[in-house]
């Protein structure tokens, strides 16, 4: 069977991969160790060629992919394993749709689509596997690493990773959300994570003497994409930093309103950048 991905471009053939494989098994079972440990590589295709890993096999011969990409490799394939096992349905929940995968964006979702089917596996619906792409979702299920392996399959490990962040990063800025938060709680004024309806946030919780007795509330908010956890711990954390702030944030909000903490935020945002910027000139 050929390998490079350009043999394939054109009418994509569904039964083309059941003709040649057992449809059962993972993708690249064909391939056998020729290391001194059984299982162990270098693996051996069937044209004598060695591979570090059936992945390795998958992207360079399956897909045709550059060994100029390598570097970003596995987050590639992580994503085509979680964007395969969506489509598949067997995995993860029905209700989580492919078109989230990509926040609207139209074009990317199309491009992507045709990707696959032309590669064979998606059909040209986009709306079920090939046999061929049932293996692959199979293979690349059972080649995660150790790190990926302890999170979940579908779109929550999409969303999160949209922030470029590893599953030991996200695991790290939510230990110490967790942790700095306890802290956070003594203070007057003070902000905290939380979700509504499924949406992270960051809430400005005040506490405002009335008449009759001190009362809570939050008097502002800030939300993230659904899912989007990493990037709210990640604000948060910046937040920390800057606790000696939160008393006089708090009386901007009741002098100058909602508008006026946002703007400002901005502004502060924009500062640290430029800062760390000047700092590696």
């Amino acid at each position: 069977m050929g390998g490079a991905f350009s043999d394939f471009f054109g009418t994509p053939d569904p039964d083309r991969y059941e003709a040649d494989r057992h449809p059962d098994l993972p993708y690249g079972y064909w391939l056998t160790s020729a290391g001194e440990i059984p299982g162990e590589p270098p693996l051996v295709d069937e044209e004598g060629q060695l591979w570090g890993s059936v992945r390795e096999e998958f992207w360079q011969a399956r897909l045709g992919m550059p060994e100029s990409f390598y570097v970003n490799r596995r987050e590639i394939l992580e994503f085509m394993l979680h964007y395969l096992a969506i489509i598949d349905g067997r995995f993860v929940e029905r209700s989580e749709k492919a078109t989230d995968v990509f926040l609207g964006n139209r074009h990317f979702g199309d491009f992507f689509e045709a990707f696959l089917s032309v590669a064979g596996l998606v059909d040209h619906n986009g709306r079920s596997l090939t046999t061929e792409g049932r293996a692959v979702l199979l293979m690349l299920f059972a080649t995660r690493t150790q790190d990926d392996a302890r999170e979940g399959v579908g779109l929550d490990w999409i969303a999160a990773t949209r922030t470029v962040a590893g599953g030991w990063e996200r695991e790290t800025a939510a230990d110490r959300v967790t942790q700095h938060e306890r802290i956070a709680t003594r203070m007057a004024n003070r902000f905290t994570t939380g979700v509504i309806d499924g949406v992270p946030v960051v809430k400005l919780i005040a506490l405002r003497i009335t008449s009759e007795v001190p009362v809570r509330s939050t008097i502002w908010t800030m939300t993230w994409d659904d899912r989007d956890a990493h990037a709210r711990n990640e604000f948060y954390l910046w937040l920390l930093e800057r606790i000696d702030r939160w008393d006089a944030w708090s009386a901007m909000v009741t002098d100058h309103g909602i508008r006026a903490l946002t703007e400002h935020f901005m502004k502060l945002a924009f500062c640290d950048r430029f800062s760390v910027t000047h700092r590696h000139d």
